[in-house]
């Protein structure tokens, strides 16, 4: 493997200009997954890669080269780790004003401990670090820890939805925690396998053909698998479970053996087939949202808790970075996000905004009720409205909704036109306020649904947060209507952090929701500028839960 690819797959490159102040810490996460801490496998291993955010903490930019053995200071910056008394200095392998990604010494002491960064001979006040012998990270080409996941074939090319893997091929997988090694972690790795992990492709676990380092980088763990028969999809999910935790689930695409292209991707097989022909590809998708739970009171009563929202992206798509256009999940499977953008779910949610296209200052909406006025871009390409801060309840089904676009530099002027859908399916067996324990698979199951709407698919959702919101993770999995149950396995519900409560007047309820709904069957709108947009609605149906 080319030593650039590998760089490639560690670390994002994060620049901004440095001062004379002193450095301040203000986050410590894997380099691969950025789980937050709290949440599992979010630690940081021992000999694993891993990543400092903050302010101050080095130079705007540093070339340094790395070559073995690796340094424990680089363009003047140094850290320091200490855990039960013992201090040992992490090997840094980029450093920037607002970022540091850095191995973690093999020799580290497991348990709770602080660390240092000092720059031009200033050092930080102490940050909490967590070391742990074991917490893997799956690196994705977006740099965030969400959406496709870094897997190559075994020529070392990138898995995409235009370079698909098939049932019986060897993938590889990679990342950073699976734990210490023998010897400096500054000089070129050994290799060999590293503790007994399970790889979860699609619903099926996969014991791993090799799991150690990889013999270019220190700290950089690859995983070597073979895709189960079965599986298929855009968007099917991958997760790896060593130490007995679950870090990010992250996505690949499979295809029939034979292809190349994945085919269920809301973008249409059109738009992937041109992508793998070489062409670029602009893409909007625009979707409505409204969500309703019923939340138990504390001596039984039930009262029904309102959520209605509006979304638009906006994304070009190359050949080369095809990874960006990440939609859902494909049908049969699960993921979940640590990340919440209000209120979405999908890992498209994060993917598409390094592939964002301006379509204007704001959008607006028009529908049965009053307006709401615009919404405007919470990052460039991505837009976003609350409607019920507006109004009590926005959305109705079978009305007719317009979402119109004044243009920008890269989408000109549009109007797209929604008829909403007609929700049917409901949960049979979930009552509000149940507990759900994350160590066991849950089946759910429902009543009704229209097999007519969008591939005759249910979406099921939701979310876990802490009582104090720092802990959020929220899962969204697919399956056919007609079988009027879907298992979401244990291995996913691990990876949501254990609900806390909140508290409205007399009633106490958990801070955890599961809820069904249809996506609407698709409809089109053109614009300057797109290859093609669509547009559609989801009506959710569900009850406040407590993960635990």
């Amino acid at each position: 493997m080319s030593s650039r690819f590998a760089l490639l797959l560690l670390i994002p490159m994060i620049l901004s200009a440095a001062n004379s102040t002193a450095p301040a810490i203000s986050g410590v996460a894997n380099s691969a997954s950025n789980r937050a801490p709290g949440l599992s496998a979010s630690g940081i291993a021992q000999g694993s890669i891993f990543t400092v955010y903050g302010a101050n903490l080095g130079p705007a930019s540093c070339n340094a080269v790395l070559a073995f053995p690796l340094q424990t200071s680089m363009c003047g910056v140094s850290l320091t780790v200490t855990v039960n008394g013992t201090s040992t200095a992490p090997l840094p392998l980029f450093v920037y004003a607002t970022q540091i990604n850095a191995i973690l010494p093999s020799l580290t002491p497991a348990g709770s401990g602080t660390i240092t960064v000092t720059y031009n001979n200033q050092t930080s006040a102490t940050s909490a670090i967590q070391v742990m012998n074991t917490a893997f990270g799956t690196f994705t080409p977006t740099g965030n820890g969400a959406g496709q996941a870094s897997v190559t074939d075994t020529n070392y090319n990138l898995n995409t939805i235009i370079h698909t893997l098939h049932p019986g091929d060897v993938g590889i997988l990679w990342g950073t925690g699976l734990g210490p090694i023998s010897g400096s972690d500054g000089a070129a790795p050994p290799v060999g396998n590293i503790g007994t992990p399970t790889v979860y492709v699609g619903n099926t676990a996969v014991t791993p053909g090799y799991a150690g380092r990889s013999g270019c980088c220190s700290g950089l763990d690859q995983i070597v698998f073979t895709v189960p028969q079965g599986v298929q999809g855009c968007y099917v999910p991958i997760a790896v479970q060593a130490g007995g935790d679950v870090g990010n689930i992250a996505t690949i695409a499979v295809s029939a053996a034979g292809q190349n292209t994945c085919s269920d991707s809301v973008m249409g097989q059109d738009l992937i087939n041109k992508l793998a022909a070489g062409n670029n590809v602009n893409f909007g998708y625009i979707r409505l949202e409204s969500k309703t739970a019923t939340v138990a009171g504390a001596v039984g009563a039930g009262s029904a808790g309102l959520g209605d929202f509006a979304y638009a992206t906006f994304s070009g798509f190359t050949p080369q970075t095809a990874y960006f256009a990440e939609y859902g999940v494909s049908t049969g499977y699960c993921v979940t996000t640590e990340y919440d953008f209000g209120g979405y779910t999908a890992t498209a949610d994060l993917s598409i905004f390094d592939a964002a296209l301006d379509a204007g200052s704001a959008l607006s909406i028009e529908g049965p009720v009053n307006t709401p006025g615009p919404f405007a871009p919470l990052t460039p390409g991505y837009y976003y409205l609350y409607l019920s801060s507006v109004v009590a309840h926005y959305l109705y089904s079978d009305d007719n909704y317009i979402v119109t676009g004044p243009g920008g530099a890269d989408v000109g002027a549009f109007t797209a036109t929604d008829t909403t859908s007609i929700p049917s399916a409901a949960f049979a067996g979930v009552n509000a306020n149940q507990t759900i324990p994350r160590s066991s698979d849950l089946t759910v199951q429902w009543t009704d649904g229209n097999p007519a709407l969008q591939n005759g698919q249910v979406t099921i959702g939701g979310f876990s947060a802490s009582t104090d919101g720092s802990l959020y993770s929220s899962f969204q999995c697919t399956g056919p209507v007609t079988a009027q149950k879907f298992t979401i396995p244990a291995w996913v519900l691990s990876t949501l952090p254990p609900s806390g409560t909140g508290q409205s007047g007399s009633l106490t309820y958990p801070i955890g929701f599961i809820w069904i709904g249809q996506y609407n069957t698709s409809a089109t709108f053109t614009a300057p500028g797109l290859d093609r947009g669509v547009i559609s609605d989801v009506f959710f149906q569900g009850k406040d839960v407590s993960f635990q």
